[in-house]
């Protein structure tokens, strides 16, 4: 028996309804393909949508404070008592709040010390040093600033770790060879006790001017130190001594530091710096004034004359500013 044969026309659309359910299947796979991948991408940003900001963690101090900034500029001072998922229930001044993590900048944990009436002191953001001296206090790892002095000395310095500090200065002075005319120090810092109320540090000013170059005159120097800090916050007070040097030859007779600093109001702190120094110990050097204190900018604006010159009192100004970061 003869197999039957189709009708071509029948068997060019039997394979062409072949060909366009094919088609249709391709489309198919293609489009769940591009929802799979889109999916893949979409999902984990919408997860981590929902979940930015800083983590809502409850104080395991009780006696401290939370200081939490939130996205729309505000602040709220209280304690994080508990915490869910995204959320968390505040307890502050104003009452009980409830707190969405999306909403949040940061939480910052502040010490029961910084609050005052209800109200919070940020700390003194440039108080690993005076006017100019240093204290016995470190920055911690990753912290640094910058200052200027008298609008013609730059400075700045790093944290490399909670008990090593390293920084530099420079003059500014204008010149036709501006790198050839100034003064340049390389300055560590080492922090040998460091406690809440009492800190010590060593270290030294490694000084070069590029520009005395002329027999005779003196290119390097520098003063090797040692300083102590008493006193928390809101108060402390500094002494210190250091040995200068010059050309690889040291002082025979250390040179005096003494000086403090008095909280006056949360934005005003009082700060004095006084340094007697060797073989002109009858006309030390004395200065007092105030900073004002921002959350990482400080302003220094005091007045410094040396006294028992007999020629009359000169009183200079003292200008300085610094930024924390």
């Amino acid at each position: 028996m003869r197999t039957p044969v189709l009708p071509r026309a029948f068997a060019c659309g039997a394979d062409a309804a072949r060909i366009d359910w094919t088609r249709d299947a391709i489309r198919v796979l293609r489009a769940v393909c591009v929802a799979l991948a889109a999916g893949a991408v979409l999902l984990p940003r919408a997860a981590a949508a929902q979940t930015v900001g800083p983590a809502l963690t409850v104080a395991a101090d009780t006696s401290a404070r939370q200081l939490i900034k939130l996205r729309d500029g505000s602040t709220v001072l209280g304690r994080i008592t508990q915490s869910w998922g995204d959320s968390a229930r505040v307890e502050s001044m104003a009452g009980t709040l409830i707190l969405r993590r999306a909403s949040v900048a940061s939480v910052k944990l502040v010490a029961a010390s910084s609050i005052h009436d209800g109200s919070y002191w940020p700390d003194d953001p440039n108080g690993t040093r005076l006017f100019f001296a240093p204290t016995g206090r470190m920055l911690k790892k990753g912290e640094g600033y910058i200052a200027n002095h008298w609008i013609f000395l730059m400075d700045g310095y790093a944290g490399v770790t909670d008990r090593f500090m390293l920084g530099g200065s420079m003059s500014l002075f204008p010149s036709s060879d501006f790198l050839k005319n100034n003064v340049y120090f390389i300055s560590p810092k080492i922090g040998i006790t460091q406690s809440e109320r009492f800190n010590t540090a060593v270290g030294a000013w490694f000084g070069g001017a590029p520009f005395s170059d002329e027999a005779g005159s003196v290119n390097t120097f520098g003063i090797a130190y040692g300083v102590a800090t008493w006193g928390g916050r809101d108060g402390a007070f500094s002494a210190g001594a250091g040995y200068g040097f010059a050309e690889g030859r040291l002082a025979k007779n250390p040179m005096v530091m003494l000086g403090g600093t008095r909280r006056m109001s949360r934005r005003l702190s009082f700060v004095t710096e006084n340094w007697i120094f060797p073989n002109v110990q009858d006309h030390p050097l004395i200065s007092a004034g105030i900073r004002t204190l921002g959350e990482s900018v400080t302003w220094d604006l005091a007045a410094l004359t040396v006294i028992g010159t007999g020629g009359g009192t000169v009183v200079v100004p003292w200008f300085g500013a610094a930024w924390k970061f």
